[in-house]
């Protein structure tokens, strides 16, 4: 069979790419130099057969290959262990890791180890491998986030089990201050939370904003975990920076099996009445029935009736000063504002300074601007009256 014409190298790329041994076998002799050029991507024969899992074709061509062929970067920056290890194919993993393929290195655009790949979609098998090579288990990538982190935050229980098992630090934070209890709480993965608590977690461990554990869970509205992480001892009386406990953010979010669950003494009763109390208050800002019987008249709530779009987290929309909640004045800053900088509210009502702007400008520049435009409209049509009264 005639070689494909084309670059030196790009027939045997395809065979290693198929795992075609036999004509890949032809190829390698005669190639010399070229048998590790690369595609487009920056791919050598070694990255395509790694990436599709072609044991035999990869151990011929580590037979030949030097130590810099074998950890050579494609055009991401990732070598042949990290494709490998992305998509589970253990016995070539196997392989690399023979070879003196290195464990440590990181690709250029997430800063990912081959452990961070393997760990984020769940190969247990291969994390076990990587683990017992040597990978770092708190090498963190461009995100801050360790392999751990990366397994718990989508619920891979046995990748989450052998990174322990290897010694991986449960309390390890990442760059929002979350460890992997954090992580596990706010994508509501209950087998994970299990898993690192029986690891020993610091079950009540803070974030950089002051959040355990049992706040996300509540904020989350996820109960399952609220009762595991009640269990395991969190602390439900740590307040955040917003001086809010894990209830308050209930209450505040009118999440009421959240409340029932954080109050372990409250009765039937109270529950029942909570309920009650919540679903006049949602039929109420719904819609109301003025007259006798369903004939009456069917008046619609101020909910329904104010046309304004407004958020109180924040947007391009005037706000509705009702929806803030009452300012503490005792959190008002003791230093003065600088230059750009404006005072805020947060969602428990704290006055927080803002973040000083890139061009020095308060928030009133888009209601000016709106004016400026609806004065241009507004001259243009007078401009043009006065034109036909003219010729009038």
């Amino acid at each position: 069979m005639s070689s494909p014409v084309g670059e030196p190298g790009a027939a045997a790329r395809a065979a290693a790419a198929s795992g075609d041994c036999a004509t890949l076998g032809r190829l390698l002799p005669a190639r010399g130099p070229a048998r590790f050029t690369r595609d487009a991507l920056g791919r050598t024969a070694i990255h395509l057969a790694a990436a599709n899992g072609r044991a035999p074709a990869l151990r011929m061509l580590l037979a030949i290959a030097a130590a810099p062929e074998v950890d050579a970067r494609d055009g991401a920056g990732c070598t042949a262990l990290h494709r490998a290890a992305a998509d589970g194919h253990e016995e070539v993993v196997r392989a690399l890791l023979a070879k003196g393929a290195r464990v440590d290195t990181v690709d250029t655009m997430h800063a990912n180890t081959a452990l961070h790949e393997c760990s984020w979609k769940g190969h247990s098998r291969t994390v076990r491998l990587l683990c017992s090579a040597g990978a770092p288990l708190t090498a963190t990538n461009a995100g801050g986030f360790a392999p751990l982190h990366l397994a718990c935050q989508n619920g891979h229980n046995q990748s989450c089990r052998e990174l322990l098992l290897a010694g991986a630090d449960p309390d390890l934070r990442n760059g929002y201050g979350d460890t992997a209890l954090h992580t596990a709480a706010r994508y509501g993965h209950a087998g994970v939370t299990r898993i690192l608590i029986s690891a020993k977690c610091k079950v009540s461990e803070r974030n950089k904003n002051g959040d355990s554990a049992i706040h996300i869970a509540a904020a989350m509205g996820r109960r399952k975990l609220t009762r595991i992480l009640l269990e395991a001892g969190c602390d439900k009386s740590i307040r955040n920076k917003q001086a809010e406990t894990a209830r308050d953010i209930a209450l505040r979010k009118d999440l009421g099996d959240i409340v029932d669950i954080l109050d372990e003494n409250n009765s039937r009763e109270s529950r029942r009445s909570r309920k009650e109390k919540t679903s006049k208050r949602r039929s109420k800002s719904k819609v109301r029935f003025e007259g006798k019987g369903v004939k009456g008249k069917l008046l619609m709530s101020s909910v329904f009736t104010n046309n304004k779009n407004w958020s109180p987290y924040g947007c391009h929309y005037y706000p509705d000063p009702e929806a803030f909640p009452s300012p503490n004045l005792d959190s008002l800053p003791p230093e003065p504002l600088k230059k750009g900088e404006q005072y805020y509210l947060d969602l428990a009502g704290n006055i927080c300074k803002g973040p000083v702007g890139v061009g020095y400008t308060c928030y009133c520049a888009p209601l000016f601007r709106h004016l400026e435009a609806k004065l241009a409209k507004d001259k243009k049509e007078l401009v043009r009256a006065q034109f036909h009264c003219s010729i009038l």
